[in-house]
């Protein structure tokens, strides 16, 4: 659950403050980089398509799929921190992998989990309780953000994002055994 409050807190968080990093970080103007945010929800379509045929051809157990999808994304969060300032159209790169790959995430935590409650007849409540983890982050990130980026700027709040990546792929793999022995 908290491997998806961070995935929530990167999805939404970063696709919201995307435009205001752009703009402030690169002297854009606001409609530019407001329209910027246009390619996040194209690339999450085909992001949702890549996620759905790597489960179904390659690793079935969704929390090890959400742990391949978060390390990716923490590789782009890295690049985004480390390019920082260097290139915009990089920038938008590099943020439209990260908010990709946890579209993915949410795909296998979110939606592929809670039927593997079916045969403790809990898929409903499985499904609510997980996703409003999702939430909890989307909640955190809106705030959090503004707070982080106004008070230590966008430096820290890339770090920030770059280190919420890393404990996603952290929980996501150290729960994959767990898992196994308890759903396959």
């Amino acid at each position: 659950m908290a491997a998806i409050v961070f995935q929530g807190i990167l999805r939404d968080g970063v696709t919201t403050w995307m435009p205001s990093y752009l703009a402030q970080t690169y002297d854009l103007s606001n409609s530019i980089s407001i329209l910027t945010g246009v390619v996040m929800p194209v690339f999450g379509i085909f992001c949702y398509q890549i996620a759905t045929g790597l489960y179904v051809k390659k690793l079935p157990n969704p929390l090890s799929c959400g742990g391949v999808l978060a390390l990716v994304g923490a590789g782009s969060a890295l690049g985004l921190y480390l390019l920082s300032g260097f290139s915009p159209v990089l920038s938008v790169g590099f943020t439209a992998v990260l908010i990709g790959c946890m579209h993915g995430v949410n795909l296998m935590l979110v939606c592929m989990i809670p039927s593997y409650f079916k045969k403790f007849g809990n898929v409903s409540a499985a499904s609510g309780i997980i996703n409003s983890c999702t939430y909890v982050g989307s909640a955190v990130s809106t705030y959090g953000v503004a707070l982080v980026s106004e008070k230590c700027g966008w430096s820290i709040t890339l770090l920030l994002w770059f280190l919420c990546a890393v404990a996603a792929t952290s929980l996501c793999f150290l729960s994959v055994s767990g898992f196994r022995k308890k759903f396959m």
